[in-house]
């Protein structure tokens, strides 16, 4: 449809996408300016209305010269198409994924905006580890253009078998094309495609593709059936709305706990036994403890596993387990104790892995799942992270000091932090590594008035201030 540029907004000075869509070849279609104009711009409008953190930001569009113009968000990151060729996706990610572009699908369909091309190469990864969809009302643009003869619109291994057969179309050709997509992240194959554009239609139209398990055998039934449901050849018998296949999503993903039904009330009991659910009350409980769900794990038996990813975290509940990285053990916790918060809230790869020490049960809470809680139980749960964070890292400030190369020639340096050896090009104020303010700024302080004292006194304990 054209070319994409990187640009930038003279006036914001931010990175933008340009897309240009030349309009050259209107004339040997036999197309009308006067009609497609007036298209174009309804759907650019209708697409440039939606925001969603995963959905790739329209800024502007217009017309210049014989080019229809887009400025879109640019993202900076990887396409999805790139990153399976490069990494397998764990069964986590890969239905994390699904289930986040899922939710994002029904929020374009809440606002009459159908994709009807969603597949990796229109999927842009962030560095954050965010999907966004790009290229959203493109697919309907090009429906607009149609001339009298029919065409296929789409990418072959991705359409929707109505796309084939040229029938009536609505929003779950995008249901359909959610599921090629999971069943290529669980499989690394396309359940359709062939060498050949024809036979690969010709699958799309008559063929039942076997199970992800059947490639896969970490894949479970219920994984199965869902990519199943997406996958029918009639739209009637798939799931009836984006949302409805996120709702199923997100009960494989804590497969412990059925979602919508109350949790056990021993569950609750013990979750309340414990400082970092302190907080909450009896029923804002029960609302974590249903996007929840308890794990067990025998000794040795790997929690978290270094570079891997995944949005989870976990609140020990029994005995006790061992934080690793590569054959050096770094620390171990017992019950009470909450890890995997930081790699799960930052999409970051995990730094180090996580063994049971002994048996142990957990509470383990998907992040992605979490967004959905209500903004009291989130903000009191993230209050209470935050403040377990806060408490690691200063009980490893005397672990940092030990360790700290001693450099006598720097001891007097103000352009030198003295506890970590951070190097300036200017005296240091406060440490922009690790924070600390140099004592120098402390060495008048017996010359102060009592009120200055005091008020010194005040300002170093944060009175008044809190975490959160």
């Amino acid at each position: 449809m054209g070319r994409v540029f990187l640009a930038t907004d003279k006036v914001i000075g931010r990175p933008v996408a340009l897309k240009l869509i030349s309009l050259a070849w209107l004339p040997e279609a036999g197309i009308s300016r006067d009609d497609v104009i007036p298209a174009y711009l309804h759907e650019i409008q209708t697409a440039g209305a939606l925001l969603h953190p995963n959905i790739v930001v329209i800024f502007d569009a217009g017309i210049q010269d014989d080019y229809f113009y887009m400025v879109m968000e640019f993202v900076f990151g990887k396409t999805l198409l790139r990153l399976q060729r490069s990494n397998t996706f764990s069964i986590n990610k890969a239905l994390e994924t699904v289930y986040e572009l899922a939710l994002a699908v029904e929020y374009a369909h809440s606002r009459s905006v159908v994709h009807r091309d969603i597949k990796p190469e229109n999927i842009i990864v962030s560095t954050q580890g965010v999907p966004k969809i790009t290229d959203f009302g493109i697919a309907r643009f090009k429906r607009q253009l149609r001339s009298g003869r029919e065409v296929l619109i789409g990418s072959s291994r991705f359409m929707a078998p109505e796309q084939v057969l040229r029938h009536e179309q609505d929003h779950r050709v995008d249901i359909y094309q959610l599921g090629v997509l999971l069943y290529e992240l669980l499989t690394g194959k396309n359940p359709f495609r062939d060498d050949s554009p024809e036979i690969t239609l010709s699958r799309i139209r008559d063929l039942v593709p076997p199970p992800p398990s059947l490639f896969n055998p970490q894949v479970e039934e219920d994984i199965d059936w869902i990519v199943g449901k997406c996958l029918e050849k009639s739209p009637q018998l798939r799931f009836s709305s984006a949302r409805e296949l996120a709702d199923y999503l997100a009960q494989s993903m804590r497969s412990g706990i059925v979602g919508g039904e109350p949790p056990a009330r021993d569950l609750v009991q013990r979750l309340r036994q414990f400082e970092i659910f302190s907080m909450l009350s009896g029923p804002e409980i029960e609302e974590l403890a249903r996007i929840g769900d308890l794990v067990s794990f025998s000794r040795g038996e790997a929690i978290i596993r270094e570079n891997e990813s995944d949005s989870n975290f976990y609140v020990l509940l029994d005995g006790r387990v061992q934080v690793q990285k590569k054959s050096r053990i770094l620390t171990r916790f017992l019950p009470g104790a909450c890890f995997g918060e930081i790699g799960a809230f930052a999409r970051q790869r995990r730094a180090a892995t996580v063994v049971a020490y002994e048996p142990s049960k957990l509470f383990r809470i998907n992040a992605l799942l979490f967004g959905q809680c209500s903004p009291h139980v989130q903000l009191k749960v993230l209050r209470m992270v935050v403040r377990h964070l806060a408490n690691l890292v200063i009980s490893l400030d005397d672990e940092i000091v030990r360790l700290a190369p001693l450099d006598t020639q720097a001891e007097d340096r103000e352009d030198v932090c003295q506890v970590c050896r951070y190097h300036s090009d200017s005296p240091i104020e406060i440490c922009p590594q690790c924070g600390v303010v140099p004592s120098r700024y402390f060495s008048d302080r017996s010359e102060l008035s009592p009120t200055e004292s005091a008020a010194s006194d005040e300002s170093s304990t944060g009175r008044g201030s809190d975490i959160v």
